[in-house]
């Protein structure tokens, strides 16, 4: 049975492969027909590898003994006719666990041990170390290797108090703590800090990847989980058992983790199989269930279509027995659709935004080069054919306001080099702005603050000296922008004015999206100080920690401004170049044209001829690079892209 959700992932991997699909045609068109440049070859290999590296993530988020493996197993592997995840009562899953597929690599269970927590690496660092990690092949052919190498996921091991502490893993007034370490000295801790699952199924080789979390000590251990990993998610599906309602430590994870953290996030009342009671009707059951989501949904603070009720344990069964009758009662459908309907296609939208910013303009560019040509290639073709009978006078005068034109036009490119420059020498201030050195003299500076307490004032203030110098240089960024624009501006109006050039409209760099992110990361940090627990200890290992999460991510966020920022730069700059130098080179052919025609009044014909073929090999490139542009505006929904009719009546009407 082949759901809404399966049907909708593999649509996203034709998508993505159509992307990159059109990408290749572009970068095959530029070889046999452009002259393109090291950097030009370097930013499509770049946004190709992109393309075949990105992954659709879903987050699944709750305390212990929601289900949250089971709805992974029923929305995910119940193809596989056995779990894939152990779920069983209790823990489960003692760590964050990463499931995805890498074809690089044989499948296995990665493992990175809880020890790494007494080390300052984040996990993102710890992910580029191998040697790290405890690795467990795996057999998808064989079920019981899977279950084996999977319930390592539960492993636990019992370690001395002062090792726990020193971890941030225990508290030192907790009685639990006080009742569990009295025989030994030592207390229970999980083995892995961080599981990552490699597996070769359809639904992960098309992009898809599940991080599964494991309750609030793991998520409040682990600050890279809360400012990074979930935030970053393209869904995240925050469970709750039917039968308990929403708990206290629920809604610490709600508040803390989920809600105004995440653009899509959906709540699942699980387990509701267990309000099947024979004893009422299917009415008095279904409104006991609406009457739960109702009330989650206000608890909650969310409209009510973004919750639902599922039975993940019946779906998984239902699937694998094909019993649609109790797959339809369990409501994984409803579920399935909304991932399918909303979540795929809005990451889908993003990526391919993403992905046009860079390609657009470069496409754009080629196009509208080519148009150009085939216009003065008509133009020409057209004189040179009136040119029968006539001296060579006529012709003279022509070659003569040729020459003249080019002159003209080789004085405002000649000029234009010297603008050119400028921008060069601002572009490379803009981004020395946002460069590492900048960021690092940042960081010592906001440390200096933490070093005096690490406490959670002591955090607040180090965070707020950073987030407002970082907020500086996005604000000189900015400035060094539109000083850019402001040049390029200029420059183009001089050709627009003088050599026809058609309208360009620049993109404006927009850095709001990264303030954005740096203003939900002090959002963070004061919910993390408003903890009452927080505020009552010091808890220097949990401020430590936080810290450290916090920077990585401004460091991201800077870093992502900075490729950005340069990305904006090529973006700005290159259509205007590679307009400046088609047009040159095309005045050059019409000057070369009208010389040989000049010398050879006899030879009319045969260059006329010449311009044709010249007109029909300029046809066949514009059909081929419009083909390419519109099939990037279909992956993207919208309409042909501008000016492409035009271009193919010149084509039509000469050839």
């Amino acid at each position: 049975m082949v759901n809404r959700l399966e049907q909708e992932i593999g649509n996203y991997q034709q998508r993505r492969d159509a992307m990159l699909g059109g990408l290749e045609a572009y970068r095959g068109w530029l070889d046999r027909y452009a002259d393109m440049d090291a950097e030009q070859t370097l930013r499509l290999y770049d946004l190709a590898d992109t393309l075949k590296q990105d992954r659709l993530v879903l987050a699944f988020v709750a305390e212990f003994s929601r289900g949250k493996s089971e709805l992974i197993n029923a929305l995910f592997f119940a193809d596989l006719k056995q779990r894939l995840l152990p779920s069983d009562a209790g823990r489960t899953t003692m760590c964050p666990t990463e499931i995805y597929h890498d074809a690089a690599s044989k499948p296995y269970v990665r493992l990175l041990p809880i020890e790494t927590r007494l080390r300052d690496e984040s996990i993102a660092t710890l992910k580029r170390l191998p040697i790290e990690w405890s690795t467990i092949s795996l057999d998808p052919s064989n079920a019981m290797q899977m279950g084996a190498a999977l319930r390592s996921l539960a492993e636990v091991k019992r370690v001395p108090v002062a090792e726990a502490r020193a971890m941030g893993l225990c508290e030192q007034n907790d009685a639990e703590l006080a009742r569990t370490s009295a025989v030994d000295g030592k207390v229970e801790v999980p083995a892995w800090r961080y599981a990552q699952i490699n597996f070769p199924h359809p639904l992960l080789k098309g992009g898809l990847t599940i991080l599964d979390t494991p309750g609030l000590n793991a998520l409040g251990s682990e600050p890279e989980l809360t400012l990074n990993a979930i935030p970053n998610a393209h869904g995240v599906l925050f469970l709750l058992a039917t039968d308990a309602g929403v708990t206290r430590s629920d809604l610490d994870i709600w508040e803390n983790t989920v809600y105004r953290r995440v653009h899509h996030h959906i709540v699942v009342l699980n387990k509701i199989d267990m309000l099947w009671d024979e004893l009422k009707t299917e009415a008095e059951i279904n409104a006991t269930i609406q009457r739960q989501m109702a009330q989650t949904a206000e608890q909650l603070r969310i409209p009510l279509h973004q919750v639902f009720a599922v039975s993940a344990q019946k779906a998984l069964v239902g699937k694998i027995r094909e019993d649609q009758a109790l797959l339809d009662r369990s409501g994984i459908a409803a579920l399935e659709g909304l991932l399918a309907d909303k979540i795929i296609p809005s990451r889908q939208e993003m990526l391919h935004q993403s992905v046009n910013r860079e390609v657009l303009s470069m496409l754009e560019a080629s196009r509208d080069g080519v148009k150009s040509r085939l216009e003065s290639i008509k133009s020409d073709a057209e004189q040179l054919s009136g040119f029968t009978g006539k001296n060579r006078e006529v012709v003279t005068k022509l070659r003569d306001k040729l020459v003249i034109e080019k002159r003209s036009y080789d004085a405002v490119a000649l000029n234009f080099k010297i603008t050119r420059t400028l921008v060069q020498q601002q572009g490379r201030a803009l981004l020395a702005e946002l460069s590492a050195d900048v960021l690092n003299g940042m960081l010592e500076k906001s440390r200096a603050h933490l070093d005096e307490s690490w406490t959670t004032v002591g955090l607040t203030r180090g965070m707020n000296h950073l987030f407002g110098r970082i907020n500086a240089q996005f604000a000189k960024v900015d400035a060094a922008a539109a000083n850019i624009l402001a040049l390029l501006d200029s420059a183009y109006l001089r050709f627009q004015e003088q050599h026809g050039f058609p309208q360009l409209n620049p993109p404006r760099l927009d850095m709001d999206r990264h303030r954005q992110r740096l203003t939900n990361l002090a959002q963070s940090t004061e919910i993390f100080c408003r903890d009452p627990l927080n505020l009552m200890l010091e808890k220097r290992f949990m401020v430590s920690k936080f810290y450290q999460s916090l920077v990585a991510e401004a460091r991201t966020v800077f870093e992502m401004a900075r490729m950005e920022a340069d990305a904006w730069l090529r973006r700005t700059l290159d259509p205007l170049v590679t307009r400046i130098r088609d047009h040159k080179t095309q005045l050059e052919l019409r000057v070369d044209n009208i010389r040989k025609v000049h010398d050879n009044l006899d030879n009319l014909q045969t260059k006329v001829a010449e311009l044709k073929q010249q007109f029909g090999d300029l046809g066949k490139q514009y059909q081929e690079i419009n083909i390419i542009l519109e099939s990037f505006a279909r992956q993207g929904g919208g309409a042909a892209p501008a000016s492409s009719a035009p271009a193919l009546r010149i084509v039509q009407a000469v050839a």
